[in-house]
């Protein structure tokens, strides 16, 4: 960012020595603008250059909202904001998650920084907290008591109710949904398609909040038809050597026997040596076996 180039009339005092020069406290550079703002302004913010999934109604409980009672509370309510900018690295989404027995308004960040989908900012909200601007005026919610409500302390009971692991749930579940795709979405309460329909950094958005939402997939990763092809081919090389197959092929690869026999079987499984014979120790080539042999190639770690 350049140096700020500051006028006379930027100066308390523009006549002083340039030593004793201060910037006037009102200046949009020195000025304390976290007194400026209410959480409400906050919030409207995560609407702009955003696109919007209402996760969890108030009333999803209720199919008929005609025959809601009348002294029925409002379900949870959970937004997600797929900021067009991204926030940082693996930045998937905002939230905003409300409940009727929460006094505030849980905002968080959503990321996926190689550990699957969490959340690693949270805020808390009070909806009645306001400012006072320069006029002494209270700037806040309509009520007129806002200014003198007394808001409850957060308690470590409060902060065991908020649902961080459904938040997360709910959210990836919408998050990773492609069906937008073919669907497309809807901007400004009109379908509108994916694709050309969609601004350019909307539909990056998109694809990046999918990709990153994905679950993660559980056990190991499967072994790659290469190194399968490499190992089939040891064991039928070294096979016609006799006994102790499993320890050559283990100091040929630098792998422990237990992870070899593992390979030979995934080998057997997946078409490279042929299948077990009762009786037969030894395999034969499989049907996905070609002649050509690349050696022995260690996987990724």
């Amino acid at each position: 960012m350049p140096e700020p180039v500051f006028s006379r009339d930027d100066y308390v005092n523009p006549d002083a020595p340039e030593d004793e020069l201060r910037v006037k406290p009102d200046h949009p550079r020195v000025r304390d603008r976290s007194y400026d703002y209410a959480r409400s302004t906050q919030e409207r913010d995560l609407w702009k250059k955003s696109l919007i999934a209402t996760v969890m109604e108030p009333w999803d409980d209720y199919s008929d909202l005609t025959q809601i009672p009348e002294d029925a509370l409002p379900g949870p309510e959970l937004t997600l904001f797929v900021k067009e900018r991204e926030r940082g690295p693996g930045y998937v989404a905002d939230f905003l998650y409300k409940a009727a027995d929460l006094p505030v308004t849980v905002h968080g960040i959503l990321a996926n920084q190689g550990t699957g989908l969490g959340v690693i900012e949270l805020e808390l909200w009070r909806p009645e907290w306001g400012y006072w601007d320069d006029w002494g005026d209270f700037v806040g919610p309509p009520d007129e008591d806002a200014a003198v409500a007394v808001s409850p302390p957060i308690t470590s009971d409060l902060l065991r109710r908020i649902p961080l692991g459904q938040i997360v749930a709910r959210a990836q579940a919408e998050l990773a949904d492609q069906s937008w795709k073919d669907e497309g979405v809807t901007v400004l309460g009109r379908p509108r398609a994916a694709g050309p329909g969609l601004a350019p950094p909307f539909l990056r958005a998109l694809e990046n909040a999918n990709a990153l939402a994905q679950p993660a997939k559980r056990g190991r990763p499967p072994l790659d038809g290469e190194l399968l092809h490499a190992v089939a081919h040891a064991y039928l090389r070294e096979a016609v050597n006799g006994p102790g197959l499993h320890r050559r092929l283990a100091d040929l690869f630098n792998r422990p026997e237990p992870t070899i026999k593992d390979w030979i079987k995934a080998s057997r499984d997946r078409g490279y040596l042929s299948p077990a014979v009762p009786g037969h120790r030894a395999a034969g080539p499989g049907p996905l076996l070609t002649h050509a042999e690349n050696g022995p190639r260690t996987p990724p770690a």
